[in-house]
Protein backbone atom coordinates (compact mmCIF):
# COMPACT_ATOMS: atom_id res chain seq x y z
CA UNK A 1 0.00 0.00 0.00
CA UNK A 2 2.60 2.71 -1.22
CA UNK A 3 0.04 5.49 0.32
CA UNK A 4 0.30 3.78 3.60
CA UNK A 5 1.83 6.34 6.61
CA UNK A 6 4.90 4.82 6.32
CA UNK A 7 7.04 7.33 7.97
CA UNK A 8 4.72 7.17 11.40
CA UNK A 9 5.84 3.34 11.30
CA UNK A 10 8.86 3.65 14.01
CA UNK A 11 8.24 0.10 15.71
CA UNK A 12 7.04 -3.15 14.74
CA UNK A 13 5.75 -6.00 16.93
CA UNK A 14 6.28 -9.53 15.03
CA UNK A 15 4.00 -12.21 16.22
CA UNK A 16 4.79 -15.33 16.80
CA UNK A 17 5.05 -17.41 13.02
CA UNK A 18 2.90 -20.66 12.48
CA UNK A 19 4.32 -23.58 11.02
CA UNK A 20 2.91 -26.70 9.80
CA UNK A 21 4.24 -28.46 12.91
CA UNK A 22 3.18 -25.96 15.60
CA UNK A 23 6.09 -27.32 17.83
CA UNK A 24 6.49 -24.55 19.63
CA UNK A 25 10.66 -24.68 20.04
CA UNK A 26 10.26 -24.44 16.13
CA UNK A 27 7.94 -21.66 15.73
CA UNK A 28 10.02 -19.39 18.52
CA UNK A 29 13.11 -20.43 16.42
CA UNK A 30 11.61 -19.37 13.15
CA UNK A 31 9.75 -15.98 14.61
CA UNK A 32 13.35 -14.76 16.16
CA UNK A 33 15.16 -15.94 12.46
CA UNK A 34 12.81 -13.07 11.04
CA UNK A 35 12.92 -10.56 13.57
CA UNK A 36 16.81 -10.83 12.93
CA UNK A 37 16.55 -10.58 9.44
CA UNK A 38 14.46 -7.61 9.70
CA UNK A 39 16.55 -5.72 12.36
CA UNK A 40 19.20 -5.99 9.90
CA UNK A 41 17.19 -4.16 7.60
CA UNK A 42 16.68 -0.91 10.04
CA UNK A 43 13.81 -0.32 8.61
CA UNK A 44 12.13 0.26 12.29
CA UNK A 45 12.50 -1.21 15.65
CA UNK A 46 11.45 -4.68 16.24
CA UNK A 47 10.31 -6.10 19.28
CA UNK A 48 8.96 -9.90 19.27
CA UNK A 49 5.50 -10.88 21.21
CA UNK A 50 6.64 -14.31 23.40
CA UNK A 51 5.20 -17.27 22.48
CA UNK A 52 3.58 -17.26 25.92
CA UNK A 53 2.03 -14.20 26.13
CA UNK A 54 -1.71 -14.66 25.47
CA UNK A 55 -1.28 -12.18 22.30
CA UNK A 56 0.78 -14.51 20.96
CA UNK A 57 -1.12 -17.59 21.38
CA UNK A 58 -3.01 -16.84 17.82
CA UNK A 59 -6.23 -15.07 18.84
CA UNK A 60 -4.76 -11.76 18.85
CA UNK A 61 -5.95 -8.30 17.96
CA UNK A 62 -3.65 -5.65 16.58
CA UNK A 63 -4.53 -2.85 18.69
CA UNK A 64 -4.17 -4.78 21.85
CA UNK A 65 -0.71 -6.14 20.33
CA UNK A 66 0.00 -2.14 19.30
CA UNK A 67 -0.80 -0.54 22.82
CA UNK A 68 1.00 -3.80 24.85
CA UNK A 69 4.63 -3.31 22.70
CA UNK A 70 3.74 -0.27 21.90
CA UNK A 71 4.13 -0.86 18.29
CA UNK A 72 3.01 1.31 15.37
CA UNK A 73 2.39 -1.96 13.00
CA UNK A 74 1.72 -5.54 13.88
CA UNK A 75 3.50 -8.49 11.75
CA UNK A 76 1.89 -12.13 11.39
CA UNK A 77 4.01 -14.81 9.30
CA UNK A 78 3.54 -18.36 8.36
CA UNK A 79 4.98 -21.02 6.81
CA UNK A 80 2.65 -23.19 5.31
CA UNK A 81 3.07 -26.29 3.26
CA UNK A 82 0.68 -26.19 -0.02
CA UNK A 83 0.85 -27.32 -3.74
CA UNK A 84 3.91 -26.34 -4.64
CA UNK A 85 5.89 -26.88 -1.48
CA UNK A 86 6.55 -24.71 1.63
CA UNK A 87 6.18 -21.29 1.81
CA UNK A 88 6.85 -17.84 3.93
CA UNK A 89 3.66 -15.66 3.98
CA UNK A 90 4.30 -12.60 5.96
CA UNK A 91 1.45 -9.50 6.50
CA UNK A 92 2.15 -6.30 7.84
CA UNK A 93 -0.91 -4.10 9.92
CA UNK A 94 -1.57 -0.58 10.98
CA UNK A 95 -2.21 -0.63 14.46
CA UNK A 96 -4.10 2.88 13.83
CA UNK A 97 -6.02 1.58 11.52
CA UNK A 98 -5.97 -2.34 11.15
CA UNK A 99 -5.64 -2.02 7.54
CA UNK A 100 -3.25 -4.45 5.80
CA UNK A 101 -0.37 -2.26 4.41
CA UNK A 102 1.78 -5.20 3.12
CA UNK A 103 2.39 -8.78 2.68
CA UNK A 104 4.28 -11.00 0.72
CA UNK A 105 5.39 -14.31 0.24
CA UNK A 106 8.51 -16.46 -0.40
CA UNK A 107 8.56 -19.93 -1.87
CA UNK A 108 10.89 -22.15 -0.36
CA UNK A 109 10.21 -24.94 -3.01
CA UNK A 110 9.59 -29.09 -2.59
CA UNK A 111 10.86 -31.30 -0.22
CA UNK A 112 12.12 -28.46 2.20
CA UNK A 113 11.11 -30.90 5.21
CA UNK A 114 13.53 -34.06 3.84
CA UNK A 115 16.51 -31.91 3.99
CA UNK A 116 18.30 -31.34 7.60
CA UNK A 117 17.51 -29.49 9.89
CA UNK A 118 20.27 -26.93 9.69
CA UNK A 119 19.68 -26.70 5.23
CA UNK A 120 16.01 -26.31 6.45
CA UNK A 121 17.21 -23.33 9.07
CA UNK A 122 19.28 -21.74 5.96
CA UNK A 123 16.41 -21.92 3.45
CA UNK A 124 14.17 -20.28 6.15
CA UNK A 125 16.72 -17.63 6.62
CA UNK A 126 17.03 -17.10 3.37
CA UNK A 127 13.17 -16.61 2.88
CA UNK A 128 12.98 -14.61 5.43
CA UNK A 129 15.95 -11.96 4.32
CA UNK A 130 14.23 -11.89 1.27
CA UNK A 131 10.75 -11.01 2.89
CA UNK A 132 12.18 -8.44 5.64
CA UNK A 133 14.37 -6.48 2.93
CA UNK A 134 11.13 -6.78 -0.05
CA UNK A 135 9.49 -5.52 2.94
CA UNK A 136 12.15 -2.83 3.65
CA UNK A 137 13.03 -1.41 0.23
CA UNK A 138 9.00 -1.39 -0.30
CA UNK A 139 8.14 0.85 2.38
CA UNK A 140 10.82 2.61 2.67
CA UNK A 141 10.48 3.74 -1.79
CA UNK A 142 6.67 4.77 -0.63
CA UNK A 143 5.84 8.15 -0.08
CA UNK A 144 6.01 9.72 3.44
CA UNK A 145 3.15 10.53 4.98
Amino acid sequence: KPEAPWGVIKRVAVLPFTLPSENPTQRELATKLFAEELRKTGRAEVVEVPLDSPLGLGVWDVKQVGKQFQADAVITGSVVDDTLGLAMHMQVRDVATEELLWSGTYILGARSEFFSFKIQQQKFQRGFRWLANKFAAESAAAPQS
